[in-house]
């Protein structure tokens, strides 16, 4: 694509079955091979039947606007790459859903998912992030089912509502509230959300949305920039992000169960 070899790597059940398989596609942190998150997220541990796909981005990096590495600094058109790459998964899948779809990133890869949110909404029933806000203008975001996942022992993001947000590019970042705000008004949520605490995890939940699509935003307390793994009481990013994506009922019917 565009002079570049790009590729991905693509973990599933075989063979191929009648039923209809979820489809995760996960974007790597910066500077870490697509094999190295697929261990770090473990996704298979929880899904059941799904095809899981991990993009590998130039340099080990997404151009995700005002980040970050060798991606961005060579103006890398991710967001053309990773449609591509679904394009090709539905196509030669025959057992792919193409209504359910997910995107999940982590830190540049969450930056990254939080760019295809703005550029392309409909290719995915839902989106989540971990450690990460976007790094360029989404002024009139379209809706889509978000989940916003942060630690407050991250250093490189602010929680908000107080606090100075983070600069980076030249860009000042959201908050991570500014940013789930954001998607709060572009699906038209209101009322006060669902919250449920487990262990040092808080979750709050907004099913009052107009345009029938859920945001979800959970908060670590303490933990750091590192992907959250769990304990015996507090549940790993991984359950939590799946848990999201399976109350989703599909792209094309919208919203959450």
């Amino acid at each position: 694509m565009n002079g570049l070899n790009r590729s991905y790597l693509l973990v599933r059940p075989w063979p191929a079955g009648a039923a209809r398989l979820p489809v995760l596609v996960s974007l790597h942190g910066c500077c870490v091979t697509p094999d190295y998150e697929r261990q770090r997220s473990g996704f298979a541990d929880v899904t059941g039947p799904a095809i899981l796909v991990y993009p590998a981005g130039v340099g080990q990096s997404w151009n995700a606007g005002n980040c970050c590495g060798a991606a961005q600094a060579a103006a890398v058109d991710d967001v053309a790459f990773l449609t591509a790459v679904v394009d090709k998964v539905l196509g030669t899948q025959p057992d792919a859903a193409p209504g359910r779809v997910f995107l999940v990133g982590y830190s540049n890869g969450g930056k990254m998912a939080l760019r295809m949110a703005c550029a392309v909404p409909r290719r995915f029933a839902a989106v989540a992030t971990y450690a990460a806000v976007s790094s360029m203008p989404c002024p009139n975001p379209a809706p889509a089912a978000l989940l916003e996942i942060a630690a407050t022992g991250d250093p490189e993001l602010t929680i908000g509502p107080g606090g100075t947000p983070h600069t980076i590019g030249g860009y000042t970042q959201p908050t991570v509230d500014g940013q789930v705000d954001q998607y709060r008004r572009a699906n038209r949520c209101s009322g006060s959300p669902n919250t449920r605490a487990q262990g040092s995890l808080t979750t709050s939940t907004w099913v009052r949305c107009g345009t029938g699509r859920c945001v979800q935003l959970a908060v670590y307390q303490g933990g750091s920039h590192d992907w959250p793994q769990g304990d015996d009481v507090t549940p790993s990013a991984t359950q939590v992000i799946w848990d999201f994506f399976s109350t989703v009922r599909g792209a094309t019917a919208g919203g959450c169960r």
